[in-house]
């Protein structure tokens, strides 16, 4: 996996960490909780106030909240552990949280070009709020988890040894 980046050059590109870096675990760690619970709660507004959608989207929106309220409470208990072991545990809910990014914004732009079974009136509706909402909250979050990745942020002090 490590070589890829280096035969196509991206590994070099990424690696702008090593020349500044920002010291904020805390406040790297604060945004993305506060990003996941935003996206949890434009979900559920969506769910509870959207009555006459399909079924299938229904599931959509109640397993992206609980996927946004299980990665949120992974990176919650990942910094608040103080031991190495279980700090590193926080890792997979990051992965989780991007991954519940990438899903929501997959389905909001292929609702909003190709549209979705049942939901044809969201075809070219860009302007709905609770949907651009998530699709930045959502866009703000990946970047964010890439930013951890590449060491540009750190969410982990003991990644590289720096605390708040």
């Amino acid at each position: 996996m490590t070589a890829l980046p280096r035969w196509t050059g991206v590994g070099k590109a990424v690696s702008f960490y090593r020349y500044f870096a920002f010291n904020l675990p805390v406040l790297t760690t604060l945004s993305a909780l506060g990003l996941l619970l935003g996206l949890t709660a434009v979900q559920l507004w969506t769910l509870f106030t959207h009555r006459e959608v399909p079924g299938y989207f229904t599931a959509y929106l109640a397993l992206l909240a609980a996927g946004s309220v299980l990665a949120a409470s992974g990176v919650a208990l990942g910094w608040a552990a103080r031991t190495g072991v279980l700090r590193r545990g926080g890792r997979p809910a990051w992965t989780l949280g991007s991954l519940v990014s990438v899903v929501s914004l997959t389905v909001y732009l292929v609702s909003r070009t190709a549209g979705l079974p049942g939901l044809g009136e969201l075809r070219g509706r860009w302007d709905y709020v609770p949907g651009t909402l998530t699709m930045a909250l959502a866009a703000l979050f990946a970047g964010l988890h890439f930013s951890v990745l590449t060491g540009l942020n750190v969410a982990a002090p003991d990644r590289r040894h720096w605390h708040d």
